[in-house]
């Protein structure tokens, strides 16, 4: 798998497009490689955050920050009970955020 960032998920924002911003903390390489499969998309955490992953070109591979409500429920709960990430983290953006 190769990552290949997308423009439109980095700083600084470009007007007229849409999606959420990374963190310029993340290692998107580490998520890709840690990341989970689900469908054809794939899921990661930084133990706060949720991204998701979309293979645009064979084995290639963009990704983009995500609500936790957009994680498939198994692989929250597969996250929660290895503890990559804590449930706190998970309903607290729940409750702030609607996501």
């Amino acid at each position: 798998m190769i990552y290949e960032p997308n423009p439109k998920h980095k700083e600084p924002w470009q007007r007229g497009r849409t999606g959420s911003l990374c963190p310029k903390s993340v290692d998107p390489h580490t998520l890709l490689k840690d990341s989970v499969l689900h469908g054809t998309k794939r899921y990661a955490t930084d133990g706060e955050r949720a991204y998701c992953a979309k293979e645009h070109a064979s084995g290639h591979w963009h990704g983009w920050p995500v609500g936790w409500r957009e994680v498939p429920p198994e692989i929250r709960r597969q996250w929660i009970d290895t503890g990559a990430v804590s449930r706190r983290s998970v309903y607290r953006q729940h409750w702030e955020t609607g996501t």
